[in-house]
């Protein structure tokens, strides 16, 4: 059987520059800064999927997400990483280079402040937003495969990123500071 433990902390930094906060009934609070810290390939993998579907309401900012279509090939532009490992001391799920993809579309989305967007379960997106975001997300749909990143071929993934780096008092003032944007 998979391990689709989460991991244990209400709090924790996300290696593609948020904070998710979890909350009850399948919820996360997800707040982006530009001042939090990103995986190294943070360039070259931000295109990932979801192991479940979501539904997010955009609290403050702009979310800005965009969709590709991706398929395997064996000279495709990018490997696909499979996040199928073991949580690692640092929080992140050990990673391995699964298959070759090409990865086409790219159509972006720019959804406001009191907007709604929906993510089909292992659909692929990126969520390349600027200054601070902050969204409410809701699981619809939980799937039994690992989650995936894509990353550009050639670059190597970053298995070193620490989720803790950043402490949780730190992290919550940074969810603070974001949600006074509210007010």
């Amino acid at each position: 059987m998979k391990d689709f433990t989460p991991t244990a902390e209400q709090i924790s930094l996300h290696g593609l520059g948020f904070i998710q906060v979890k909350l009850p009934a399948n919820q996360r609070l997800h707040v982006w800064h530009p001042d939090l810290p990103r995986r190294s390939c943070y360039f070259h993998s931000s295109i990932h999927n979801h192991r479940f579907s979501f539904v997010s309401r955009v609290l403050i900012g702009q979310q800005v997400n965009r969709r590709f279509d991706v398929y395997a090939f064996d000279r495709g532009s990018h490997d696909r990483i499979s996040h199928d490992g073991p949580r690692s001391e640092k929080g992140g799920r050990l990673s391995y280079v699964a298959e070759r993809v090409q990865v086409e579309g790219g159509d972006m989305e720019v959804i406001p402040a009191g907007g709604v967007y929906f993510m089909p379960k292992l659909a692929y997106h990126s969520t390349p937003n600027e200054g601070i975001v902050v969204t409410l997300m809701s699981k619809v749909r939980e799937g039994d495969i690992h989650a995936s990143s894509l990353i550009s071929h050639g670059v190597e993934f970053d298995q070193s990123f620490d989720r803790f780096q950043v402490s949780p008092a730190d992290l919550w003032a940074i969810v603070l500071d974001a949600l006074k944007g509210a007010a």
